[in-house]
């Protein structure tokens, strides 16, 4: 039964993979180590966040789990209107999504319209998470104005 699920839920984001099209793409880089490259898929240009978008990552390096939260975190304080509790609740949330990864690793982060974030890395079972104002913020760190990655918010936005 398992294995039927993983299979509907692959087949599931492969049928809104094709709906969707190359919006931008672009590569984090730390210093001069480059971590992922990563592909923004939605409907149609302009992104909305009344429509499905994904994130698609490829890691270029092994990352771990704590090093991903932490920054992660940090990202969440640097949005306005984030508070403390907010990033207590969210924590647990991360702890629950984020896997460690190798190099050559591909996670996919799902907006849902209804307000939900669905994290896929490959090779295991997704994680859903119900909350708007996490799944927003979440998604903010690379789209959001106040990301610290403003190149790279341009460039997945369709911008150069």
């Amino acid at each position: 039964m398992i294995q039927r699920l993983i299979l509907l839920l692959l087949c599931c984001n492969w049928a809104l993979a094709s709906e969707m099209k190359l919006i931008g793409q672009g590569t984090l880089k730390v210093f001069f180590f480059e971590v992922y490259d990563v592909r923004l898929f939605a409907a149609s240009k302009p992104l909305s966040w009344k429509k499905k978008f994904q994130l698609e990552f490829d890691y270029k390096r092994e990352v771990t789990k704590e090093s991903v939260i932490e920054s992660t975190l940090k990202e969440f304080r640097r949005q306005a209107g984030v508070l403390d509790k907010d990033i207590d609740r969210w924590h647990v949330y991360l702890e629950q999504a984020i896997q460690p990864v190798q190099e050559g690793t591909q996670a996919t982060v799902l907006w849902s319209p209804k307000g939900g974030i669905t994290f896929h890395y490959q090779n295991n079972t997704p994680t859903v998470i119900e909350d708007e104002d996490f799944a927003r913020a979440f998604l903010n760190i690379w789209l959001g104005e106040e990301t610290s990655q403003p190149k790279l918010r341009s460039l997945l936005l369709g911008g150069f």
